[in-house]
């Protein structure tokens, strides 16, 4: 036993880790390209799931991604207003879709996509469009922000103009149950973070000015939340998607925005799946994910082919050649909602909601897939629809 520990205190002083050092970034790909990028903790799991599907194709191209300095990371890099590199740690997806960690290149590598909730213009450091006027910029699947709470706690509303009190002034705003003087009671993340922008923005509260605990990422604020010794005077935040893949420990809280009658929940009530209210517009807090890469010669292209195949996957433009599941499929499998399931749309960082129908509606899908359960009929090649048209499985009405 002393030997063992002796072994254990020199490597220590040697400065080397006790456990087997992260895998090296450049390694993983074989022959084949790797692209590099930053973003939000938001999108961290849509990344991986896209990643996984580009590695399949015909050509198949390594994604490496970082999410750890906050959703602007990735935007601010490609403008030039921020570190153009990425160092120590990142992400990277197995052929399976297991998530691992590596180590990227002493001198850092270059952020060529980014990937966020917002856009540009809501980040502190892109304060002029013309900042990022050589950025191509694409969106795709629909992603909520989610405010929650644990599980036992009895809370099941909340208004913006409560949250603003609630997260400007802590215990001092005087809104039960939200009064513990203790700062790790009002979890929330930073300027940088999509979710937090968001957030800011829908109450007007200054994005810099969150009363609480930042908690790093989106996962750690669920983390955080459920390891509240009093449950009832905890709050949080986070993305839709992550919060639903967490339903076990934290409980989302309908929204009420400033001019609403009422609150909703981003389903159609608190245990539900089929983000009805977000498809119809009626949940305030939604928008579409935004995908960056260095434009190209033509005005909305790609310089890099590799990240153009890539984040025309994320966007719906392209299929990678060789695979078939669809960015529907993938943004489904993500908690997320595709744009051929969405009645609503709108312009801007929460701006106008206005109708909206998808040329090629999903609603039949995205309901069999995220509930469990549709009143459409099935369909496939020996088995026409007798009325509609058949799409992913089912029969839609056009």
């Amino acid at each position: 036993m002393k030997h063992r520990s002796f072994a254990f205190v020199a490597m220590l002083a040697a400065g080397l880790p006790a456990q087997a050092l992260a895998a090296d970034c450049t390694t993983l790909n074989g022959s084949s390209p790797i692209i590099y990028g930053a973003g939000g903790s938001a999108q961290t799991n849509l990344v991986g799931k896209a990643a996984v599907v580009l590695q399949g194709s015909t050509s198949p191209v390594f994604v490496v991604y970082q999410d750890s300095a906050g959703a602007c990371a990735g935007i601010n890099a490609l403008a030039g207003v921020g570190p153009t590199s990425i160092t120590g740690s990142a992400s990277y997806w197995d052929s399976a879709g297991v998530k691992g960690s590596c180590t990227l290149a002493l001198t850092g590598n270059a952020v060529q996509f980014a990937v966020m909730g917002n856009s540009p213009l809501l980040c502190p450091l892109i304060t002029d469009p013309s900042l990022v006027a050589d950025i191509t910029d694409v969106t795709g699947p629909i992603s909520s922000v989610n405010v929650f709470v644990p599980n036992a706690s009895t809370q099941q509303s909340i208004s913006s103009e409560a949250f603003y009190l609630i997260y400007g002034l802590g215990a001092a705003a005087g809104i039960a149950p939200w009064t513990s003087t203790d700062p790790a009671y009002f979890i929330h993340r930073n300027e940088n973070s999509f979710v937090q922008l968001y957030l800011a923005t829908a109450s007007t509260l200054p994005v810099t000015k969150f009363y609480g605990v930042d908690a790093g990422t989106n996962a750690n604020s669920v983390a955080y939340a459920a390891a509240l010794a009093n449950p009832e005077q905890g709050i949080a935040f986070a993305s839709g998607d992550v919060a639903d893949a967490n339903r076990a420990t934290v409980r989302t809280l309908a929204w009420q925005q400033a001019g609403q009658d009422v609150a909703y929940w981003p389903d159609s009530s608190a245990t539900a799946f089929d983000k009805a209210n977000v498809r119809s517009g009626q949940y305030y807090l939604w928008g579409a994910n935004h995908f960056y890469g260095l434009q190209g010669v033509a005005e909305g292209s790609f310089a890099d082919a590799n990240v153009a195949a890539y984040v025309g996957y994320l966007s719906g433009a392209s299929q990678p050649v060789g695979t078939t599941k669809t960015i529907t499929e993938t943004a489904v499998a993500n908690k997320n909602v595709p744009t051929c399931a969405m009645h609503a749309q709108r312009s801007g960082d929460l701006g106008p909601v206005f109708a909206y129908e998808a040329t090629e509606p999903c609603d039949c899908y995205f309901d069999f897939k995220a509930t469990g359960a549709t009143t459409c009929d099935v369909c496939d090649d020996s088995t026409p629809c007798a009325t509609g048209t058949c799409r992913l499985g089912y029969c839609e009405a056009r």
